[in-house]
């Protein structure tokens, strides 16, 4: 039995041992409102108080005035996600874990394999009567998903944009309402705002994640890994895929892109040194905030007659009560984080997307709300186009990860072909997870 098989049956055991408590024995499981009795839970996540820290705190109050019997209590985790999953980890062996916890798209498989939960599938059966995820859409729910089980419930949702210096396109003649929408039509635009200004017309993030490098690769129809004969293999050294990353590093040879990190392709952009800058929409409220410019946004570009695929930011939110009465009353909170009235008190904190059907266009949510922040409404019609941020599998993982992004910084910095650096990467990264069995 597998380490993940034997904390999934654990897990399970437990909820089902538990349903009796809310008279809920038997094997259909159904419906169960929230418990009779005072309880307390207690909610992790990573919101800093510049952002989301506050919409946290008036989501726990909205939900304890509907549930005056559930006591939530929020605890901000430092260090982002991986800070968070270092106490988890302490506190679950101490056998004091957080009821729920947000765990970033990357860390599921990591999750799954070394710590005891209650899935979502299973929170589901037992406490609903069918229909409950019907509005949320199938790739937002694969979002959550790791061997075909929905282990977490997909929450904080963010895909990449285009963000754009419309007086830029404009002085390079071109129509800032009408701005390119695929790789090839922004290269011509690239060379008129070079030849018009003399800087560089695009800037794609640059980190360690490889969350843009995904996005373009998987948009040409590439991937980063594939299964072979059972086990994770890397597959970005594929046609497409070094096709997609010699186009990046061509763009960047002849000075129509910017390659450096992230925070100086920020402040690149935001001092008007590069027309474009293509990442989060996270980074909207920010931008909106510092710009002096007319700052828009556009889709991220697609490959000529092929459909983006852009990776997930954000997380998902686990149940790790071992109590059954925690446990209920953590599935509570969630539903209420999940429902149009969280949701929109989230979006709206946070710039994340709901990731639940009817929200964004409902006048009773978010339709108002999108109709004024138009640069948001660019990611929320992206939405269809999400898939799952891919992590390497294995304890070898982040290594294999900085072997494909310092292959990207050869390619990116001239010193290597796409082909060449792809191939050498793949190399090791396969030796990092040789025998990684496929989820």
């Amino acid at each position: 039995m597998s380490r993940r098989e034997f904390f999934r049956r654990s897990a399970g055991a437990a909820l089902l041992a538990g349903l009796g408590t809310w008279g809920l024995a038997g094997c259909g499981g159904g419906a169960a409102g929230a418990p009779d009795g005072p309880v307390e839970i207690e909610y992790w996540h990573i919101n800093t108080e510049d952002f989301g820290g506050p919409t946290v705190r008036e989501l726990v109050e909205r939900f304890q005035e509907q549930n005056p019997n559930i006591t939530v209590r929020e605890r901000f985790q430092p260090n982002a996600y991986t800070g968070l999953l270092e106490n988890l980890q302490t506190d679950l062996a101490a056998g004091s874990p957080p009821d729920i916890a947000q765990i970033g798209y990357l860390y599921l498989d990591y999750v799954t394999n070394n710590f005891p939960f209650a899935s979502v599938d299973e929170l589901v059966e037992s406490y609903e009567d069918g229909g409950y995820l019907d509005d949320f859409p199938e790739n937002i729910l694969e979002l959550g998903r790791v061997g075909g089980e929905l282990v977490g419930m997909p929450y904080a949702l963010s895909n990449i944009v285009t963000y754009y210096n419309a007086s830029m396109l404009e002085e390079a003649g071109l129509d800032p309402d009408e701005p390119p929408q695929t790789w090839e039509e922004w290269r011509e635009a690239a060379r008129s705002i070079r030849e018009s200004t003399g800087k560089p017309g695009i800037y794609l993030q640059i980190l360690d994640d490889n969350w843009s490098t995904q996005a373009l690769i998987e948009s040409n129809g590439g991937r980063l890994t594939e299964c072979r004969d059972g086990e994770v293999v890397a597959a970005f050294d594929g046609p497409e895929a070094t096709e997609a990353m010699q186009f990046w590093a061509d763009l960047v040879e002849g000075e129509l892109a910017l390659n450096v990190l992230w925070d100086q392709g920020d402040q690149a952009f935001l001092s008007g040194e590069v027309a474009t800058f293509i990442t989060t929409i996270a980074k909207r409220q920010s931008l909106e905030e510092q710009a002096s410019f007319d700052l828009r946004a556009t889709t991220f570009p697609a490959f000529e007659g092929k459909q983006p695929r852009l990776p997930a930011g954000g997380n998902c939110l686990f149940v790790f009560s071992q109590d059954e009465v925690k446990r209920r009353a953590a599935w509570e909170f969630i539903k209420f984080l999940e429902s149009p009235e969280g949701l929109t008190i989230w979006t709206k904190g946070t710039g994340y997307l709901p990731p639940r059907e009817g929200v964004a266009d409902d006048p009773r949510y978010l339709r108002d709300f999108m109709q004024e922040n138009p640069i948001q409404a660019v990611a929320v019609s992206q939405v269809p186009l999400v898939v799952p941020w891919q992590s390497f599998p294995g304890p070898n993982g982040l290594q294999a990860a900085n072997a494909l992004f310092s292959a990207t910084q050869e390619i990116l910095g001239g010193q290597s072909s796409a082909e060449a650096a792809l191939a050498r990467a793949a190399g090791q990264v396969n030796g990092l997870i040789a025998g990684e069995p496929c989820s």
